[in-house]
């Protein structure tokens, strides 16, 4: 597998020219499928590139503008022929912002393919703090874990807007875990990396709420999960994007949300989409 700067190779392509990117937080050791899972399984002689995110606290990574800028700087050198964009969840954002920035200068518009799609406010910073200290169940105790619960809520309360809520919620993840993982003997250099794919994801999904993807959804093909509390259904049950949100075509789905892009029968599907 490739890697160079912004965008890892995950597949050569048969040498038609034509590339997919896909936008996603991959990192080592995540729970749900990734893109390289889905792209096992396509039909495509298509090369296909994934984002590699820019270093938090780098400049890329302080607005979602920049984290745009960090992966169209390659497309805008090169002008590769880009046949489709996909997106996972918050990728499915920056995804939006890419085919709009391709389209600006490739005369055929990209193809738009996302995943359970999602905008980033609040909660979604909170769920992935939850998720950590669900994490870090297993090396302290019930009554730590219910005061870091209760931090993370009087922290939302107090700081409702994402970028102080995302530099608050990083803090109390090292004040938590720090003591935690020294406990079980974690070197230094383990414990910086856990903290710092913490802090690199929640500065992506921070950034992603300065972007606006609605307008360009409205081109899209979507596929949703069974899951209610992942995607579409999730924005829709909680009024997120009100009479704006709508995609070009809905396809469910009856597949949880982290094992999606491991699904053969829609990696079929993308494969049709792509080949169409």
């Amino acid at each position: 597998m490739a890697e160079s700067g912004s965008w890892k190779t995950l597949v050569e392509g048969g040498g038609s020219g034509g590339i997919v990117l896909a936008v996603d937080f991959d990192t080592t050791g995540r729970p749900e499928a990734r893109f390289s899972d889905l792209v096992a399984n396509l039909r495509t002689d298509l090369a296909v590139w994934e984002t590699v995110p820019p270093a938090a606290g780098s400049e890329y990574a302080r607005s979602g503008a920049g984290y745009v800028d960090c992966w169209a700087q390659r497309l805008e050198a090169e002008r590769p022929q880009i046949k489709a964009l996909l997106g996972f969840c918050a990728g499915s954002v920056y995804a939006a912002a890419l085919a709009e920035r391709i389209a600006s200068w490739q005369q055929a518009e990209p193809l738009l393919v996302i995943f359970d799609p999602e905008v980033s406010v609040s909660q979604t910073l909170m769920w992935q703090y939850h998720k950590v200290v669900g994490f870090m169940s297993s090396v302290i105790s019930d009554e730590d874990v219910a005061t870091a619960r209760e931090a993370g809520l009087q922290l939302h309360n107090r700081t409702p807007e994402i970028g102080p809520l995302k530099d608050g919620l990083i803090r109390l993840i090292r004040e938590i875990g720090e003591p935690a993982f020294t406990r079980v003997g974690l070197d230094e250099a383990r414990r910086e990396e856990l903290f710092s794919v913490f802090e690199s994801f929640l500065c992506y999904l921070a950034a992603a709420s300065d972007i606006d993807p609605l307008d360009r959804w409205r081109s899209a093909v979507a596929f949703s999960s069974a899951s209610p509390l992942s995607g579409l259904r999730a924005m829709r049950a909680s009024g997120v994007g009100g009479d704006r949100l709508a995609v070009a075509r809905e396809i469910e789905i009856d597949v949880e949300h982290g094992s999606m892009l491991a699904d053969k029968g829609l990696a079929e599907a993308v494969s049709e989409l792509l080949n169409g």
